[in-house]
C-alpha cells in the first residue's frame, strides 16, 4: 500500500498559471501550516487535548507562540483541523470501495484492511481518534467526533453495511452495535502497542506484525459478517 497523503489531506494547488509551484511566501506559508498540523497530531495524540499548550507545539514546530495565531484562533481549532484532516484521509482510502453500488463482502475486507494498514502507518492518528471518541460527553473535544464531517464518515459506513445487510452479502446484524465494533478491531490495536511493549513487543508495527494482524482482523470479520 502506498504511504497515506499528507496530515493536511490536501492537494495544492497552483497559484499561478505559468507556474507548478506557489510563490516563495506561499510555499513558505503552506510549509508551516502542514508541521504545525504534524506537531498537533502528534502531540495531541500522546497527551491529550489538556495536556498540551499552544507553547508545546511553537516549541515543537520551531516557532513563536504568537506566530500560531496567525494561523489558527487557538487549541480547539488546532486540534479539529487535525481531526478532520484524519477523517479525510480516511474518507479517500474508503470512497472508492464503499462508493460502489453493488457491494460485495470482498470489499468490506478489502476497506477493513486498507484501514490496518493506514494506522499501522499512521499509530498517531488511532490514537487521536480514540482520544475524541472517548472524550467525556459535551466535551468540546467530544463535540469535534459529532461534525459533520467526522459523522459522514460513519453514515457511509453505516449506509453500505445497511445495503449489503437488505442484498444478504453480510449476515443479518445490528449496524450500531458493527460499526463500533468493525472500527474498534482496526484502531485500539494501533492507539495502544506503542505502550503496551511488554505485552505486544518493541516490533509493533514491522511488516511481520502487520501481517499477523491483518489476519488477525480478518478471521474476526469473516466471524462478524460472513452470511
Amino acid at each position: 500500500m502506498s504511504k497515506a497523503r499528507s496530515v493536511t489531506g490536501r492537494s495544492r494547488e497552483p497559484s499561478r498559471a505559468h507556474s507548478s509551484k506557489p510563490p516563495p511566501s506561499e510555499a513558505g506559508e503552506d510549509n508551516s501550516r502542514e508541521r504545525i498540523h504534524l506537531s498537533a497530531l502528534k502531540l495531541f495524540s500522546r497527551y491529550g487535548y489538556d495536556g498540551v499548550s499552544l507553547q508545546m507545539i511553537a516549541d515543537d514546530v520551531g516557532l513563536h507562540k504568537s506566530s500560531l495565531f496567525h494561523h489558527y484562533t487557538g487549541k480547539l481549532e488546532l486540534m479539529r483541523e487535525a481531526v478532520l484532516a484524519v477523517i479525510a484521509e480516511l474518507l479517500e482510502l474508503l470512497d472508492p470501495l464503499l462508493g460502489q453500488e453493488e457491494p460485495t463482502i470482498e470489499t468490506l475486507y478489502e476497506g477493513m484492511m486498507r484501514l490496518v494498514d493506514y494506522f499501522s502507518e499512521q499509530p498517531d492518528s488511532a490514537r487521536l481518534l480514540v482520544t475524541i471518541m472517548t472524550a467525556p460527553n459535551g466535551s468540546d473535544v467530544a463535540k469535534l467526533a459529532a461534525d459533520e464531517r467526522s459523522v459522514g464518515f460513519y453514515l457511509k459506513l453505516s449506509r453500505w453495511l445497511e445495503r449489503a445487510r437488505r442484498l444478504g452479502v453480510v449476515r443479518s446484524t445490528s449496524i450500531r452495535q458493527a460499526i463500533p465494533n468493525a472500527i474498534g478491531l482496526v484502531l485500539f490495536y494501533p492507539a495502544v502497542a506503542s505502550d503496551l511493549r511488554d505485552l505486544v513487543g518493541p516490533d509493533a508495527f514491522s511488516p511481520r506484525a502487520r501481517q499477523v494482524r491483518r489476519d488477525e482482523v480478518m478471521r474476526l470479520l469473516k466471524a462478524m459478517f460472513a452470511p
